[in-house]
């Protein structure tokens, strides 16, 4: 089937529109065989939106070339794209949803194996370019650019912004450490920056996962890929997971990581220093974002993401 033959089944039938979709898309089952993502750019309006589903085009093309290339297992099969400008259509194969309540070791071990597939794949070129690696001059801005630390009056929003989560719940927390976070922050932000760049989905949570009848897992949704740290993808995963409600056993993920990163790239990494990255991307993400969402709240959720952000802040108490 292509995109003609699957624009005609939805015209010719009452086809379901899947959950998700939440970004602006609108995906659609046609025939329990496939899966269509229509992308208008006049729905999504000009928030730069359109130009991340543009971006997961580009990154489904590029794979397309490379059917073949057994470090590229981990995306979904591709049928057809389209894409004028104003519209994007990308038809794949359907595939069967992963549900939290599945997440034993066994899973967890292939979903931290296709991440670190992920990691060590090669980076094409349209990203090398947006990304700034072409030249010395750029990989330097870009350096910078990772190191882009907070100014004191966005500190100050953020800590006002943690503070009235805290306030929601009069006794349950003190806010004394926000004051310790936030004089260490740019501390943080700096030494995390120096991590080693590679491929990243940049939005790797357990909705972007699929598996395959074979029992294999792949990995949907592809607007935010990026040239950037592991400590990202992994850190946002298992943050996630844990808003969730969800506790794992991170340091045996991390060692399932390890030995397949070394096995695809023959690189080996030292876990303790993953651990302490995806302990900054977490400081870093909590601190910035983490209060916006938290409006409202149970205590138990508050308190989940605010002390873990605490006790982690502590472990950066030399820089």
């Amino acid at each position: 089937m292509d995109i003609k033959e699957a624009r005609k089944y939805l015209e010719n039938n009452s086809a379901t529109l899947l959950a998700g979709g939440a970004s602006g898309a609108k995906v659609y089952d046609i025939a329990g065989e496939y899966v269509l993502k229509c992308v208008s750019r006049a729905e999504l309006g000009e928030d730069g939106r359109y130009a991340s589903y543009q971006k997961e085009a580009l990154w489904y093309q590029y794979a397309g070339g490379r059917k073949d290339d057994p470090r590229l297992a981990f995306l979904p099969e591709v049928c057809d794209i389209y894409e004028t400008g104003e519209e994007i259509f990308i038809l794949m194969k359907c595939y069967q949803k992963i549900l939290r309540s599945e997440l034993d070791t066994g899973l967890l071990k292939k979903i931290m194996e296709v991440l670190a597939a992920v990691h060590t794949a090669k980076i094409p070129d349209f990203l090398v370019w947006e990304e700034g690696w072409q030249n010395k001059e750029k990989q330097e801005e870009r350096q910078e650019e990772k190191a882009n630390l907070l100014l004191e009056e966005q500190v100050k929003e953020y800590v006002s912004g943690w503070q009235s989560v805290l306030y929601e719940h009069p006794g349950s927390f003190s806010p004394a450490p926000l004051k310790e976070i936030a004089e260490k922050i740019n501390h943080i932000i700096r030494w995390h920056a120096q991590e080693k760049e590679v491929l990243n989905h940049g939005d790797f949570h357990f909705d972007n996962l699929l598996m395959d009848k074979q029992g294999n897992v792949l990995i949907c949704d592809w607007q935010g890929v990026s040239v950037g740290a592991a400590s990202g993808d992994l850190s946002f995963f298992f943050s996630r997971l844990g808003a969730d409600g969800l506790n794992t056993d991170i340091r045996q993920a991390i060692s399932f990581y390890v030995q397949e990163f070394k096995r695809l790239s023959g690189k080996t990494l030292v876990p303790e220093v993953i651990c302490r990255h995806m302990d900054a991307a977490d400081v870093i993400t909590s601190f910035v974002f983490w209060h916006e969402y938290l409006h409202g709240s149970d205590v138990g959720r508050v308190r989940g993401i605010y002390e873990k952000m605490v006790d982690k802040s502590r472990n950066f108490c030399e820089l």
